[in-house]
């Protein structure tokens, strides 16, 4: 959703979300930062009105022990929520799941050097100079929505996993590879990636792969 057209100061936004969000997105300063919280909500009851015309919405979220939002009542829906600048993005599947939106802004990339898996710095140094920001936010994208799509977030470092840049993207941790699937695109000056465990992946087993570790 382009949020940029969302008065979020209309109150008529009380009857499609929760009223813990409600409560939330009133207490940020900025206009944008309202906007993109409500968006993010308003699509997760949409979808979920479309997918599942059976839930009452709009729902409201708890929280797990690592701070990802879940729903209590629904445990077998997944969802995750991902917002930049003018986008807010929203996920909902059957297996856990991870997206990530960014807009592609100039970037120092000695981040990737400090905080990436040194293949994955490498992938980026391989490019022609004037790829080098593309390949930056598709590796940062791609791997914020695993790390979303675990549950750790944040608690899981991102030097901790790489990710393989193949006809498949693949994800490999503790040398294996590990059984997540990815969605990957890009809208305008934005990327977009979503993360999703693969129940086929996971039914075959790891797979070791200390090459690419």
């Amino acid at each position: 959703m382009n949020i940029s057209e969302l008065d979020p100061n209309d109150s008529k936004w009380k009857n499609y979300v929760s009223e813990k969000r409600y409560t939330k997105m009133k207490s940020y300063l900025q206009k944008k930062d309202r906007a993109l919280s409500l968006g993010g909500e308003l699509l997760l009851n949409r979808g979920l009105q479309e997918l599942y015309p059976d839930i009452k919405c709009p729902v409201t979220c708890s929280e797990d022990e690592h701070g990802k939002p879940y729903l209590s009542d629904h445990p077998d829906i997944y969802f995750n929520i991902s917002h930049s600048e003018e986008y807010a993005v929203c996920a909902i599947s059957d297996v856990p799941v991870g997206v990530d939106i960014e807009y592609c802004s100039a970037i120092d990339l000695d981040v990737a050097g400090s905080y990436f898996f040194s293949r994955e710095y490498g992938y980026i140094l391989e490019k022609p100079e004037s790829d080098r920001i593309d390949a930056f936010y598709d590796l940062w994208t791609l791997k914020e929505s695993y790390m979303k799509a675990t549950g750790l977030g944040f608690r899981l470092a991102l030097d901790a996993f790489c990710i393989h840049m193949g006809d498949k993207i693949t994800v490999v941790q503790d040398r294996q590879i590990q059984p997540y699937s990815f969605f990957h695109t890009q809208h305008g000056n934005y990327k977009l990636a979503v993360c999703y465990q693969d129940r086929k992946a996971e039914s075959a087993g790891l797979s070791s792969c200390s090459e690419l570790w």
